[in-house]
């Protein structure tokens, strides 16, 4: 569990699943402060004890949030015994990688590398509780579980990030697949650009063994400030409709029903403006001595302001009249500071993340007395305009899943708080199978 947003957000899971099935959080036992504030949230919760008495904490070491990419998959054995399979999480990329990706989170590397222990911890609960054998298996695969998608039926799904983790060989790769998972087939498709999670859990996903539900991109509601914004578009429209042509080709018997995917959350060109504003202020206050490098970086928004007041009355001794309220008065500080023009740091803008939002990011529940449901991510938006889009396309999505699973409900989880971190409700949880323990 992480921060504030993050627990609410996972007791927004618990409220629904808890209806279903029970639930295995586990929790990361050197950080006492963090699970105390999570059960007084759940005590604070109208259906507080209802949710506790199907929900079991598992202490374990310090874990990702991503259970889906470094927990096991579940398959059964000849034996007709749970059988979960362990890939290999040590991304080769990810050194050089991931440094820039997550600059902001010193810790992402180092708990990367401990992404095998989350498969051990789950394996040896389920044995304990349930009494039953589950075998652990680890193929000689580089692979993220959000990354692995199949139709039941042999047909096995990854994404082009993967077949290019596992050297690139798609033969060797498949006969993996086929040895481990007993695999017909291997299917690469190409997952979403830029700097995101490549994971096709994103953008596919089997609602039946039949049935295929994929992302219909919607267009930007503003027209894009840059050619960065412009490419990203595009590319995404091209990626889309390139995996759809290839699943149209290869299962002409499959119905592919579509579901609405917001537009890029791109900045806005105010947002840029704003951006660019508070650079330009940290930059003069380093050089002037006001604040230090360290002091800077973890200033407080109202310590931001009174920084940006000092930093004008600074200026303003040595060019009266300077300003930063509008558009021009900044462009003209830009070049009497020797940086360049305004335009041309809009034109340069690239956000560090691409922030992607996805309704096929769901998790399926399915009870013992064979109710069924979706939890599905939910997003809002404070501007009006796109509020209302939001709405529209929540109700085309609830139609696709309903399409094949008419009697299943619904439910809506937030998931605001973690556009940037690139991972919704699919990415955060594992099922297990309900045959294992028949």
């Amino acid at each position: 569990m992480g921060n504030a947003d993050f627990a609410r957000y996972h007791l927004n899971v618990l409220e629904f699943a808890h209806r279903y099935v029970d639930i295995y959080v586990f929790c990361e036992h050197e950080h006492n402060r963090a699970f105390a504030y999570f059960l007084s949230l759940i005590n604070q919760h109208p259906q507080g004890v209802a949710i506790l008495e199907r929900t079991h904490f598992i202490d374990s070491r310090t874990l990702m949030r991503w259970t889906r990419d470094y927990g096991p998959i579940f398959g059964i054995g000849r034996d007709k015994q749970l059988v979960a399979f362990d890939f290999v999480y040590r991304n080769l990329f990810q050194g050089l990688e991931g440094t820039a990706l997550h600059a902001d989170d010193p810790h992402r590397e180092f708990l990367t590398l401990q992404g095998d222990a989350m498969p051990a911890y789950v394996v040896a609960t389920l044995q304990t509780d349930f009494d039953s054998t589950v075998d652990i298996v680890r193929p000689p695969v580089s692979m993220d579980g959000g990354d692995f998608v199949s139709d039941g039926d042999g047909n096995i799904f990854v994404s082009t990030q993967t077949l290019a983790r596992n050297g690139g060989n798609k033969g060797e790769l498949e006969s993996l697949f086929q040895r481990y998972f007993g695999a017909k087939k291997l299917h690469v498709l190409e997952a979403l650009p830029g700097a995101t999670v490549r994971h096709l859990d994103m953008i596919l996903k089997f609602l039946d063994f039949k049935t295929l539900l994929v992302p219909e991109y919607q267009e930007p509601l503003e027209p894009e400030v840059n050619p960065y914004q412009v490419e990203m578009n595009r590319k995404v429209r091209s990626v889309l409709e390139k995996n759809e042509r290839y699943l149209r080709k290869h299962f002409p018997d499959y119905r592919i029903i579509k579901a609405p995917m917001p537009p890029i959350l791109h900045s806005s060109r105010s947002d840029i403006v704003a951006k660019s504003k508070q650079e330009f202020v940290k930059v003069v206050a380093l050089e002037r001595e006001l604040r230090s490098a360290e002091t800077l970086e973890s200033m407080t928004t109202g310590e931001l302001v009174e920084l940006e007041k000092q930093v004008l009355r600074v200026i303003r001794a040595e060019t009266p009249g300077a300003s930063l309220q509008t558009d021009e008065s900044f462009d003209r500080l830009l070049r009497s500071y020797g940086q360049m023009p305004l335009e041309t740091v809009i034109d340069l803008y690239a956000e560090s993340v691409a922030r992607y939002r996805s309704y096929i990011n769901s998790v399926f529940l399915h009870s013992n007395d064979g109710r069924r449901a979706f939890l599905v991510p939910r997003f809002t938006s404070s501007d009006q305009e796109e509020a209302a889009a939001l709405k529209r396309w929540e109700t085309k999505t609830e139609s696709a899943y309903r399409s094949a699973w008419p009697d299943a409900k619904i439910h809506w989880v937030n998931c605001d708080s973690m556009v940037s971190d690139m991972g919704f409700l699919h990415c955060s949880t594992i099922t297990v199978p309900s045959l294992t323990f028949n």
